[in-house]
């Protein structure tokens, strides 16, 4: 009878955490930073008014009206980089995401999964893994972000997503990645 008052209690832990997002459980873990902008957000960025002289300007309005869901999770802990990894491994299972691209360079390990849009260089969700990579020589990459050295970084976009000009998003919050996406466009449009 013990025994089972114990194993109720767990096993419905168990079923939280699985029903909560990586980003969810990360919130207010003190060894991540976290980037979360709401699908409210990014409306009252859709609403704003920029010069219409400005064709730039109306160029990434209208790219981040687009979006509904931003998220970014960076780690510099090895445990919480391998749950990153479980949690990615589980969302392309689970919501049927096809590998977009696979970057290996000096820093990093960086590969691209998307959910295809309805329309071509459009997709719903994208999401990126970024993996420190070790380098022989001082065995860290010594990748970073605001200056704290990290192991990993998950983003996740979701809305109607043009590839071609998602990487001017993430350059300009300097994200870790935002070069990688830049290769990946690259390549894709070769």
């Amino acid at each position: 009878m013990k025994k089972n008052q114990l194993l109720i209690p767990l096993f419905l832990f168990s079923v939280w955490l699985s029903g909560q997002t990586i980003f969810e459980r990360y919130a207010d873990n003190s060894e991540v930073t976290l980037v979360s902008i709401s699908p409210k957000m990014f409306k009252m960025l859709g609403q704003m008014n920029l010069s219409e002289d400005d064709p730039e300007a109306q160029e990434y309005l209208q790219m981040v009206s687009s979006i509904s869901n931003f998220k970014v999770l960076i780690s510099s802990n090895q445990e919480i980089s391998k749950e990153m990894l479980s949690w990615v491994n589980q969302q392309v299972s689970k919501q049927d995401l096809d590998e977009l691209m696979s970057i290996k360079d000096q820093e990093a390990d960086v590969t691209f999964y998307v959910k295809e849009g309805e329309k071509e260089d459009y997709v719903e969700q994208l999401l990126m893994y970024v993996n420190e990579r070790k380098n022989e020589d001082n065995q860290n990459a010594n990748l970073k972000f605001n200056g704290k050295e990290i192991k990993a970084v998950l983003m996740l976009l979701e809305g109607m997503i043009d590839l071609n000009k998602i990487s001017k998003l993430t350059d300009q919050m300097n994200l870790p990645g935002g070069n990688q996406l830049k290769k990946a466009q690259q390549k894709k449009s070769l």
